[in-house]
């Protein structure tokens, strides 16, 4: 899969013809995946380039008060799953100003090559979001090219959606939001050494630092699985929080690792993975009333 950072003005960076998805894909849920599905038959329907066009992950510019459930370098590798030959990435700012007639004509038919356009039923674009999927498919067939709308994705009676997930996190209801993503919740991160409590304890912990930009879930301990470098995955206790016991500092997810053996962890690529809620975050009067809650947390998860 190529990634193309696109700007204003800029010629066709590649040869051949498209047919794009459009959006912001946070999370790349099951209803993007129905979407990228669909580019993905049409392309080979009419032997065009399935691709993608996006908005890069800046976070102060673009949505600045939607936390997210993917970075960027985590929907790439999902576009690349969903069969995306080229992804388009374009800084918010740049485009910002563009009329839809602009965005259609100079970008989806100047700088895509797009044939064909594809969105979703509640896709908005150009300058103060005037433009909608009824206006795309309109100015595409202006353009001589073809659009599709795509419905939403339903789950128990409900449109599934990025917001939708975020909810269902807060709520600390990771079940659901795993329904909706098509995969669980996840951080991905290098390992960090944190106060050592854990490694004085003899427990194998691995340490994450939550983006502040990141979405945060309900603040407690959940049944998660922690994969190591890409390789060995194992059962763990998750507690996501400002670990108050120890007087509290910047949210993370610390997660204790069961049956792990393999020695030092620190430096190490981990992706944790919350599967289950198991209880809020309390303050605790002392390190060992802690760790034997630890205790009780594991076994729960283990049943």
């Amino acid at each position: 899969m190529k990634l193309i950072r696109i700007l204003p003005g800029c010629p066709p960076p590649v040869s051949g013809r498209t047919v794009a998805a459009l959006g912001f894909f946070d999370g790349v849920h099951i209803g993007h995946r129905r979407l990228l599905d669909r580019v993905a038959e049409i392309a080979a329907a009419r032997r065009l380039v399935p691709a993608v066009f996006t908005f890069s992950d800046d976070a102060l510019t673009f949505k600045p008060d939607a936390s997210r459930l993917t970075d960027f370098s985590e929907k790439l590798e999902l576009f690349r799953q969903a069969g995306i030959e080229r992804v388009y990435a374009a800084d918010f700012p740049a485009f910002a100003g563009y009329s839809p007639e602009r965005f259609v004509s100079d970008v989806l038919v100047g700088t895509l090559n797009a044939d064909v356009a594809v969105c979703g039923f509640n896709f908005r674009f150009g300058a103060r979001a005037v433009g909608d999927s009824e206006t795309l498919v309109r100015l595409m067939r202006e353009a001589g090219g073809d659009a599709e709308v795509i419905a939403p994705a339903i789950l128990d009676g409900a449109v599934v959606s990025s917001s939708a997930i975020r909810a269902a996190l807060a709520e600390g209801d990771a079940l659901r939001a795993e329904r909706m993503l098509g995969r669980p919740f996840a951080y991905t991160g290098r390992v960090e050494h944190g106060r050592g409590y854990g490694h004085t304890e003899g427990v194998p912990t691995v340490n994450l630092p939550i983006p502040p930009y990141f979405a945060i879930p309900r603040r407690g301990v959940y049944r998660s699985r922690v994969t190591l470098d890409g390789e060995e995955s194992y059962p763990a206790v998750s507690n996501v929080g400002t670990r108050p016991t120890f007087g509290g500092f910047g949210i993370n997810c610390e997660s204790y690792l069961l049956d792990y053996a393999g020695g030092d962890l620190y430096g190490k690529t981990a992706r944790v993975e919350l599967l289950g809620f198991i209880r809020d975050e309390r303050k605790f009067e002392s390190p060992e009333e802690l760790y034997r809650q630890i205790e009780r947390d594991v076994a729960a998860a283990k049943n």
